[in-house]
């Protein structure tokens, strides 16, 4: 199928985006890496609608692009938090999640119904948060489910899946009313601007700051703006949860960029346990 094509391309940008973005966070406080990396994603976009052309947009498109804006800053902060705190391998599997969440959350706010066989799905995805703290085992049986809200990073991303799972189905109304790109520059440009003030507020020499790193802020803002195009355009194609479920595999490259790039450890079991989840959003995804 072409949109899961589409979809592993987008997952592995995904990926390749959090590493650039946690490197470009030891330099740059998270509300100014956060808000420059944005600002990047929105130029990148903008360059695609300037050669795509702006659409005609339908009724109510302004007002969905400030909802997304509003909770993409949100969420953007929060997931810039997670990614610093935590191990990139222990931190991006929780987001995961996001489809179990969807499996309510896209049958209230547009009316897509998955079939609920992804009962196996939602076992896979509990095994896989588990065999994440495998090693914990020593500490009791429930250590690992424990070892996922002891940890900060996948705390705080659980938040960010459940927020997420919210603001798929605001892009699906949004493409409703627009084109793929025309809809995510507006809306990343919204979320821009939603966090400037913040950032000069909270930060001192934002753009001293930035320009510690420039290439890792600019290389995360391209990642995400050509990811972010693909997942618009695999939703004009199928189910907002199975485009989802698909660029969950993100979770399994971050396991490897983490491993690769910054030496994180634990890798067998983690990889382990990411492989399961993601198995499981498949099954959520095929047979759901």
């Amino acid at each position: 199928m072409t949109w899961v094509a589409i979809m592993i391309a987008a997952a592995f940008l995904q990926a390749a985006k959090d590493a650039f973005l946690k490197k470009a966070m030891a330099d740059v406080d998270v509300v100014a890496a956060t808000w420059s990396y944005c600002l990047a994603t929105s130029a990148v976009l903008g360059i695609m609608v300037l050669y795509a052309g702006f659409p005609e947009v339908g009724p109510g498109f302004w007002w969905l692009v400030a909802v997304s804006g509003a909770f993409g800053a949100v969420n953007l902060l929060l997931y810039s938090t997670a990614i610093r705190a935590s191990d990139l391998s222990l931190t991006l599997p929780m987001l995961t999640l996001s489809p179990l969440f969807m499996l309510v959350t896209s049958p209230l706010m547009i009316g897509e119904f998955p079939d609920a066989a992804g009962l196996v799905g939602i076992f896979l995805i509990v095994a896989g948060s588990y065999v994440l703290n495998l090693k914990l085992l020593i500490h009791g049986v429930f250590a690992p489910f424990k070892a996922l809200l002891v940890h900060k990073g996948p705390r705080i991303m659980l938040l960010v899946a459940f927020l997420w799972s919210l603001c798929a189905n605001i892009d699906r109304m949004g493409l409703n009313a627009s084109s793929p790109v025309a809809w995510v520059f507006c809306a990343y440009a919204a979320t821009t601007v939603m966090l400037t003030p913040l950032v000069f507020w909270r930060s001192s020499g934002v753009l001293a700051q930035i320009a510690k790193n420039p290439r890792a802020i600019a290389a995360a803002g391209a990642c995400e703006a050509v990811s972010v195009a693909f997942q618009m355009i695999a939703l004009t194609m199928t189910l907002v949860p199975y485009v989802i479920a698909v660029k969950r595999l993100s979770a399994v490259f971050g396991v490897l960029l983490g491993a690769l790039v910054f030496r994180e450890k634990g890798l067998s079991e983690r990889l382990a346990g990411a492989a399961l989840m993601v198995a499981g959003v498949f099954f959520i995804a095929l047979l759901g």
